[in-house]
């Protein structure tokens, strides 16, 4: 039987585009590691990691590793060096209602996860689709690694454990009503509670028992420092006491879910209304010193500077920690995993050399 032409070149075009897209699909399998199917399905890199102390937070955070200002990341990273990576997750301008959206990229993932379909299957996850099931059996094994998110430069990494999770925000929800970062009250509370419960409810993809979790409140602001700083350029406006309403409810959170929490809103109060003597601030645990003021008799009348009313002592710009902010709150942070988990205590700094 002979065929006619145009039926020739329809079989012809479509032999052409089954070739071209059989091709196609074995050059770019071989170059992703591997045939679709396989183990490199979702190969990424991934690289030996310590357990991890997870800070989530906002700019306060996200300055937190700034050695310019001697960033509370900094000192912890010190701290537990050689036995916990600290992840500095700080992201600036962000309130609660913001982070929400973030925040499953940044916590781990720690539900064993399953695909299914069979070959075919396999080739629509290689083209882009989805066909992933999950087995929601949380990985109880303090062994085995969580699954980080690795996506792109903003959230790298593989790591076995999260030890500890801080999470720190407030100070943006803080912002005076109008401004671009308010949040209300009742929202950054069921904020923080959907923060903490991704951890520690069964049901979450997040959930992880066993990892220690530490609330933070936003400092106290130094209005006049705003006030200064809004006369040259744009600043919002963080009222005292909304910073101290909002410092108020991440306790509360806290005392519901009988979590710790680091009061750093009053320890920043109690030492700028407080009379001042110049001291030395020791840093407990590496033996660093930094120049502070220490509250003498609380009895007597506040002494406080005149410009700043004394904020300055603590903050730069009457939000963001200077390098005493920085240094208190490390110590607070310190002082309350000593109290609370003081297992996570290092022994000792590891200073073993290579064997000879």
């Amino acid at each position: 039987m002979t065929l006619s032409r145009p039926v020739v070149r329809i079989l012809l075009a479509t032999s052409a585009v089954a070739l071209f897209v059989t091709s196609y699909m074995f050059v770019a399998t071989w170059t992703a590691g591997g045939p679709p199917g396989s183990s490199h399905d979702y190969m990424e890199y991934t690289y030996p990691s310590y357990d991890v102390m997870l800070a989530f937070g906002d700019s306060i955070t996200q300055l937190g590793d700034d050695p310019a200002t001697s960033g509370y990341l900094t000192h912890l990273t010190r701290y537990f060096e050689r036995q916990m990576d600290v992840l500095n997750r700080g992201f600036a301008g962000f309130n609660t209602q913001q982070a929400r959206d973030v925040v499953h990229r940044v916590f781990p993932t720690t539900q064993r996860k399953a695909v299914g379909g069979g070959p075919l299957a396999s080739w629509v996850r290689w083209l882009g689709g989805n066909t992933s099931v999950t087995d929601t059996a949380p990985i109880a094994s303090s062994t085995t690694r969580s699954i980080w998110p690795s996506r792109n430069r903003n959230f790298p990494g593989d790591a076995r454990k999260l030890q500890l999770c801080i999470i720190f925000f407030g100070t943006n929800d803080a912002q005076d009503e109008g401004e671009y970062g308010h949040n209300p009250i009742s929202s950054y509370a069921e904020n923080l509670r959907y923060f903490v419960s991704l951890l520690r409810d069964p049901q979450s993809e997040h959930y992880s028992p066993d990892t220690r979790v530490l609330l933070i409140t936003p400092p106290a602001t130094g209005e006049r420092m705003i006030q200064a700083k809004k006369r040259i350029g744009d600043a919002p406006m963080i009222l005292n006491s909304a910073a101290k309403a909002y410092a108020e409810t991440a306790k509360q959170v806290a005392a519901e879910f009988d979590l710790p929490c680091v009061d750093l809103y009053t320890e920043i109060e109690a030492r700028v209304h407080a009379p001042k003597e110049r001291s030395v601030e020791t840093d407990e645990a590496n033996g660093n010193s930094t120049a502070t003021t220490n509250a003498a008799d609380a009895s007597q009348p506040a002494a406080i500077s005149d410009q700043y009313d004394g904020y300055d002592e603590f903050l730069i710009d009457g939000v963001h920690l200077n390098s005493a902010g920085n240094q208190l709150l490390y110590n607070l942070i310190v002082a309350k995993i000593k109290q609370t988990w003081p297992e996570l205590k290092p022994s000792a700094p590891i200073r073993a050399t290579p064997p000879r």
